[in-house]
């Protein structure tokens, strides 16, 4: 039988233990800790790729338009399948604007029976292209929001990882709260943040990620080229 998971009330006072703070004088419980732990669980969630929680779902989009919404509840899409079982070829905003992968260069404009590939746009919008011309269903894949509850967080929200996870959300969350002290002790925070990265970095390794997401580990300035073309 796998381990209870624990909740975001179960972790809270080891994040207090850890800013020294145990009985919430400076920081307020929920409005700060559980909103830091809350936090600590959706990016531990992306960073892993495609964990436990999975969005699997029919979707109809918006004829003669390119731009589409993400369906609800959904962090990040990670597969898109046309009728018939058919992959759509994953590719970036800059890669349709920059190589032109289209007829024209306004691409934008291009329609068709079927689409022939998506790209992710923002936290809520992505692309299809051509933009489909009549009404049809696509399955969406992704991963869903972990945290479903209206801010703040009320405590009762489960983590959706193992307990040997616990202690890279903490980092976060104290990570997340030293912030707000500035100085030096943000600074300590932002080692914290680093640590809660290799832990995170180790866990995509050993868990269950099938899906590039692209994400830095730096915090602030880029540690790699960009992805986009320098000219």
């Amino acid at each position: 039988m796998a381990p209870a998971t624990s909740t975001i009330a179960d972790l809270a006072p080891a994040v207090g233990q850890r800013l020294q703070d145990p009985n919430y004088v400076f920081w307020q419980e929920k409005f700060e800790i559980y909103a830091g732990l809350a936090e600590a669980i959706t990016e531990l969630m992306l960073i892993i790729g495609r964990p436990t929680v999975i969005f699997n779902s029919p979707f109809s989009p918006t004829v003669n338009t390119v731009w589409q919404t993400i369906p609800t509840n959904l962090l990040a899409i990670t597969n898109i399948v046309l009728p018939g079982g058919l992959p759509l070829r994953k590719t970036t905003l800059h890669a349709l604007d920059y190589t032109q992968a289209s007829w024209t260069s306004k691409w934008e404009s291009d329609r068709a029976a079927l689409p022939q590939r998506w790209a992710p746009l923002g936290l809520n919008k992505f692309v299809l292209h051509p933009a489909p011309l009549q009404p049809l269903t696509l399955n969406v894949t992704g991963i869903e929001y972990p945290i479903l509850t209206n801010w703040p967080p009320s405590g009762s929200e489960p983590s959706p990882f193992t307990p040997e996870f616990d202690q890279a959300l903490e980092m976060f969350a104290a990570s997340y709260a030293r912030v707000k002290e500035v100085g030096n002790d943000a600074a300590e925070g932002a080692l914290l943040y680093q640590a809660f990265l290799e832990i995170g970095q180790r866990m995509s390794q050993i868990q269950d990620r099938r899906d590039s997401l692209v994400w830095t580990r730096g915090f602030g300035a880029a540690t790699a080229p960009s992805q986009v073309s320098h000219r």
